[in-house]
């Protein structure tokens, strides 16, 4: 139950982190999920502390999505 209740947390806060990021970079939220998303992926699966993988995850969406908007 527990492990659950983690799950479900993660979930919610890499959703605010999505809609947050969307609303700074002008960016839809789909857009915006999609890099986030395989950003988080790719730094947990390496990654050998948790804690500061969505503050990681969203640098680098923002790194991302702005290399995209440059022309």
């Amino acid at each position: 139950m527990i492990e659950r209740n983690h799950e479900m947390d993660e979930v919610e806060l890499q959703q605010d982190a999505i809609a947050a990021l969307a609303d700074e970079c002008g960016q839809p939220i789909g857009v915006v999920a999609e890099v986030y998303r395989a950003e988080f992926a790719r730094l947990k699966e390496g990654a050998r502390v948790h804690d500061f993988v969505p503050l990681f995850a969203a640098r680098r969406t923002r790194a991302v999505l702005a290399r995209r908007l440059t022309p």
